[in-house]
């Protein structure tokens, strides 16, 4: 009951939310969850051999995705937790157009935002481009920024927008619903 309680009152505004206390799959609401497996037509994970234990193997070299939308608004960093805690996974990191253009599909379906959280992170650096880079550590080798994006100065994290599918740099305190990868 006392959970219960408070998840209303957060939703009316009065109480604060906090990341664990969502993170727990009796709290997070059903509704706001969509997990969808990437078609075996797909190349599949880049990355794969950090993810074996996350992914099923197709092929030697490749694997199967699996991502679940969360439409409920969070901070990217409570999206962090919430991905590793409740689906033991991370923010999406997207390695080519395919995948980018499979998880727009799958965000336009569950968002109506115009943006969702991925797991990329621009750093302020010494040219005036930033540096990228993905929160699971996989090599940083796609893109897909509006022209003018990432943005340079301070650090920045990465929002897909769900209207053309171009990346965006965004506060990370903003709240937007996300994409984990697991």
């Amino acid at each position: 009951m006392w959970p219960c309680l408070l998840i209303a009152l957060a939703l009316l505004g009065t109480v604060p939310v906090s990341c664990s206390a969502l993170a727990s799959p009796a709290v997070e609401d059903e509704e706001d969850v969509t997990e969808l497996e990437m078609p075996k037509e797909y190349s599949g994970c880049l990355g794969a051999r950090d993810k074996q234990a996350l992914s099923v193997p197709i092929m030697p070299g490749t694997a199967t995705c699996r991502y679940v939308v969360i439409s409920h608004p969070r901070s990217f960093r409570c999206a962090q937790h919430i991905c590793a805690r409740r689906f033991h996974g991370h923010l999406a990191s997207i390695h080519d157009s395919r995948t980018n253009s499979f998880l727009l599909l799958l965000a336009r379906q569950r968002s109506i935002a115009g943006e969702v959280w991925i797991g990329a992170v621009s750093q302020p650096a010494q040219t005036p481009i930033p540096s990228c880079h993905w929160t699971d550590r996989s090599p940083w080798n796609y893109s897909r920024w509006i022209p003018g994006h990432p943005l340079p100065g301070h650090r920045f994290c990465t929002a897909v927008c769900t209207n053309d599918g171009l990346w965006r740099s965004v506060r990370c305190k903003k709240r937007l619903p996300f994409i984990c990868e697991i």
